[in-house]
């Protein structure tokens, strides 16, 4: 397990720890599915498997809350347990088959490759005629201001176009602000943080949240 603070690929910000790409376990994962992993996503995991991606995505049919965030990736290969457990892409695509979604929505060919802390999850379609698609299945609350009833849809061509469309949301970014603001000016995680705002919000530091 790699203790680095991120990594940048593909000009977005990828925060660790990130896990070894070994690949016998790449193998492994693509002899279980019986189907190839497309190289878009392949270079993702050989770059920064098991990171996690601050970013939102828009999602089609999810009014009113049309941007997402899947920031919690898999990781490739076995749990520090040595297992391949919560968070692994062999055990979830493993638990998925048996989920609760599985009688819902046809899963065949589907890998998920992300969730985030509502549990909507990240799916990349290996199935030949949508080869390296992703969807998404977004969960629903019966309240108003939220998706009223689950949605299973289409997010994105491929995981570079993915990459491309995700977005910073407002709430994160001045949540993520708060968090190293106070601290010194050459702490790396700020620097990070900065570089990144910087990089994705150009004007952020006007924002009343960052000049307070």
């Amino acid at each position: 397990m790699s203790e680095e603070l991120s990594r940048w690929y593909r000009s977005r910000l990828v925060v660790g720890p990130f896990t070894p790409f070994e690949v016998s376990e790449l193998e492994d994962l693509e002899r279980e599915i019986g189907l190839s992993l497309p190289q878009s996503y392949r270079s993702f995991l050989a770059a920064a498997s098991g990171g996690s991606l601050p970013y939102a995505v828009r999602v089609p049919a999810g009014e009113p809350e049309p941007f997402q965030s899947f920031d919690d990736f898999y990781r490739l290969g076995r749990d520090d347990e040595g297992e391949y457990g919560w968070g692994t892409l062999l055990g979830e695509y493993r638990r998925s088959r048996d989920g609760w979604l599985a009688s819902e929505v046809s899963l065949a060919g589907l890998l998920p490759i992300a969730r985030n802390g509502g549990s909507d999850t990240l799916f990349l379609d290996l199935n030949p005629a949508a080869h390296g698609q992703l969807c998404a299945f977004v969960q629903g609350i019966p309240h108003p201001g939220y998706l009223s009833k689950g949605v299973f849809t289409k997010v994105a061509d491929d995981f570079d176009v993915y990459l491309d469309s995700l977005v910073v949301d407002p709430d994160l970014a001045q949540d993520s602000w708060a968090d190293v603001a106070d601290s010194d000016s050459t702490d790396p995680w700020r620097r990070t943080v900065e570089e990144w705002l910087d990089k994705e919000l150009p004007a952020w530091r006007a924002e009343p949240w960052a000049v307070a």
